[in-house]
């Protein structure tokens, strides 16, 4: 019973994970697109590479996990089902 949990558990992070990595691609490219100029204004005002992109990097990174932990129901559920498989597979 176990074996057949893990499997659910990790079909649906790398499926939520999947979409996650989509959201986050996506944000990055737009923002890229249109709004490239605060790039090359934060390069030119002595900003590395890095930081000259951490604004594009952050916006993503909170398009692809702010939907992630607004479903807790989902993760709260998966806990659920897991005490539950621990629980039986004891007795």
């Amino acid at each position: 019973m176990i074996p057949s949990f893990l499997i659910l558990v990790l079909a649906v992070v790398v499926w939520k994970g999947y979409y996650a990595f989509l959201r986050a691609m996506n944000s990055y490219r737009l923002d890229r697109q249109q709004h490239d100029s605060l790039r090359e204004y934060l390069l030119a005002n002595g900003a590395t590479p890095f930081q000259s992109l951490w604004p594009f990097y952050r916006h993503a990174l909170q398009r692809a996990f702010v939907p992630m932990a607004a479903q807790w129901r989902l993760w709260g559920a998966l806990l659920l089902i897991g005490v539950l498989v621990l629980l039986l597979n004891n007795c």
